[in-house]
């Protein structure tokens, strides 16, 4: 009865973080490059299993999970998110099936974005909205001096007919080594490369790639399965109450 009660409050606890990660979904939907989570949820067993290559080997006995506890894990899905006209020049989007970022100068040093809501500071330098310089392929942060401005679907820069540099956007061939900070940029420590394979359109943005039905639908199992736990807890709690108030009684 008690491993029935552990496994219900280990299931309310993970339906709670899960609702937590769809919460932030749906809070971002209108944040331009933001990437959806998703919240994957094991038992230490499986997780154990699966580093020793036992996945689908039953152990001798079964398989007892019960003390073992339930692992969470949060994962990105990097897919494309549809893109949405603004008119605005320094608005740039990625059409490339989700692949490459954007690549920024921050205060943390290197990041990466789908988020191309970009303006010119004082300076006259390519910027992001919270301040982060915009880099092109020459390893520096893009500066605009003149009048005339052209960007190629290529990511090159022509200043009053002069190509000055062009848009650096990089690609991983691991993505799940990239760490969220913020709402939309990225940090990586290593597999980034130079990316010739996308399509840039300006006056574009490239808008969350959550899908708002199916983040409702989500939430709406993740109550119902906290709901099942916590009526199966207090099942458990009832039946131990039972037993232990009529267990030895004389009649």
């Amino acid at each position: 009865m008690l491993d029935g009660m552990k496994m219900a409050a280990q299931g309310m606890k993970a339906m709670m973080e899960k609702q937590d990660v769809v919460a932030n979904n749906l809070a971002n939907v209108n944040t331009a490059g933001f990437r959806k989570d998703t919240l994957l949820i094991s038992s230490f067993t499986d997780l154990v299993n699966q580093q020793l290559g036992m996945g689908d080997i039953m152990q001798t006995g079964g398989v007892n999970d019960l003390n073992s506890g339930l692992q969470t894990s949060t994962v990105t899905y990097f897919g494309q998110g549809k893109l949405k006209e603004t008119g605005n020049n320094f608005d740039l989007a990625l059409d490339d099936n989700g692949k490459g970022f954007f690549t920024l100068q921050t205060k943390e040093g290197i990041a990466f974005t789908r988020n191309g809501s970009f303006r010119l500071n004082n300076q006259g330098y390519l910027i992001a909205q919270d301040g982060s310089y915009v880099l092109g392929k020459k390893g520096k942060p893009i500066q605009f001096k003149g009048t005339n401005f052209l960007l190629t679907n290529d990511g090159k820069i022509k200043i009053d007919g002069k190509e000055i540099d062009q848009i650096l956007i990089t690609t991983f061939s691991q993505q799940d080594n990239l760490k969220k900070t913020g709402e939309s940029n990225f940090l990586a420590s290593s597999g980034a490369k130079v990316s010739a394979d996308y399509t840039l359109r300006q006056g574009y943005l490239e808008m969350a790639n959550v899908n708002v039905l199916k983040e409702m639908v989500d939430m709406i199992a993740i109550m119902r399965s906290y709901e099942a736990n916590q009526k199966l807890m207090q099942s458990q709690d009832e039946v131990l109450g039972k037993a232990v108030n009529e267990t030895g009684r004389v009649r």
